[in-house]
């Protein structure tokens, strides 16, 4: 079952006993999931308590001003239809906030996957048991959680500014996309072989969290930068958020 379909089956209450653990595990353990049931919480909440509200509010100003004579039997009438205006309106603002978010979500996970180690060839043997060779380890095996932590007590030894990069590749793989920001900012400040690279995934980062505005300076940046990696899915990119 897709991720779209169990969050309607939530909202409209039909999620069978496995499909509510399906639902709490995801919500649990994905983040991107957890955020689009999140949002579409807050806008059910606001659309019911304000945008039903004033709609029927108009509505029966509307039949207090034009037809008094006839009000009781009026709004007996009216009921009904106040009732489908406002689900109408409930699931058109829904609708629209969703592909909204999900325009921007699908975007990222079809552009997105983290770089690969091209900074340092890993050696699995005990005579190689470095930190930065651990750190590749991990990240090669995407245990990115421990990646993080390798590649920050790398960096603090050896200065050595690819790091940045790949903790910042670590950070937006598992969710914490402003501290990945963070990170491929400061690697940009540096000049290695890999920092026209973070422009990308600053604009991917960006991307996620809706900016934008930024996503696309990001992207012009790198294919200013003369740098090839990414650059026929930068202009891609770029055009579809144009």
């Amino acid at each position: 079952m897709t991720n779209e379909t169990l969050i309607e089956k939530y909202f409209s209450k039909r999620l069978t006993t496995d499909e509510s653990l399906e639902f709490q595990k995801l919500y649990d353990t994905n983040p991107n999931f957890k955020q689009e049931v999140d949002f579409l919480k807050t806008v059910r909440t606001v659309t019911e308590t304000e945008d039903d509200a004033q709609f029927k509010k108009q509505l029966e100003s509307y039949e207090s001003e034009y037809i008094p004579e006839e009000k009781s039997t009026t709004k007996t009438w009216l009921k009904p239809l106040i009732a489908a205006a406002g689900l109408i309106l409930i699931m058109f603002s829904i609708n629209f906030f969703m592909t909204s978010n999900s325009n921007e979500e699908k975007l990222f996970s079809t552009y997105f996957e983290p770089s690969k180690n091209v900074t340092s060839p890993i050696v699995r043997s005990a005579d190689h048991e470095t930190i930065l060779n651990n750190a590749f380890i991990a990240y090669d095996e995407q245990n990115y959680k421990q990646a993080i932590a390798l590649f920050e007590s790398s960096y603090q030894t050896s200065k050595q500014s690819e790091l940045l990069f790949y903790e910042g590749n670590s950070l937006l793989a598992l969710g914490d996309t402003n501290l990945a920001i963070e990170k491929f900012k400061e690697h940009l400040k540096y000049s290695d072989i890999l920092t026209h690279r973070s422009h990308w995934y600053l604009a991917l980062s960006y991307l996620k969290i809706k900016q934008t505005d930024k996503a696309k300076h990001e992207l012009n940046a790198l294919l200013d930068s003369g740098e090839t990696f990414k650059k026929a899915e930068a202009t891609s990119l770029l055009k579809k958020l144009n």
